[in-house]
């Protein structure tokens, strides 16, 4: 694989998301954090991603949906304290880190573990109501 050949990963497997969390009635927007966020560009590096949910404990029970994205060979839960994550491996695509929340994990004040995530790099993929668009981080 090229260098570039992780960005067109990324580009591939966002419009296959977007199209998913479009019809995801629970989620009300997505983050794209970390290596992506910030532009770069690595072969190895894992997509991460933060679903602002209004409800998220039913995605945890039933991961089944991973398999819209591609043939899982690897899934794990993670618990972050205020997110969980879904880490899935693809057999054929990236290593994805789905980590579901709840809408309060961008209520301001924000909490540490939410500012040291977003200060890695972030930009809003998915924004069902339009409120996180303008989401900044102070100094």
């Amino acid at each position: 694989m090229k260098p570039s050949s992780s960005n067109n990963q990324l580009k591939v497997f966002l419009k296959v998301f977007l199209q998913w969390v479009e019809s995801q009635r629970l989620v009300e927007g997505a983050i794209l954090v970390g290596f992506h966020a910030r532009g770069g560009d690595q072969q190895d590096s894992d997509i991460d991603l933060v679903l602002l949910c209004t409800e998220y404990e039913s995605y945890l029970e039933d991961v089944s949906w991973i398999n819209d994205f591609g043939k899982p060979v690897s899934v794990r839960l993670e618990d972050y304290d205020k997110l969980t994550s879904v880490r899935t491996f693809y057999e054929e695509g990236p290593e994805v880190e789905f980590g579901f929340t709840q809408l309060d994990w961008l209520v301001l004040p924000l909490d540490v573990g939410t500012v040291g995530v977003l200060r890695n790099g972030f930009q809003i993929v998915y924004d069902r109501s339009g409120k996180y668009s303008a989401l900044e981080l102070q100094p």
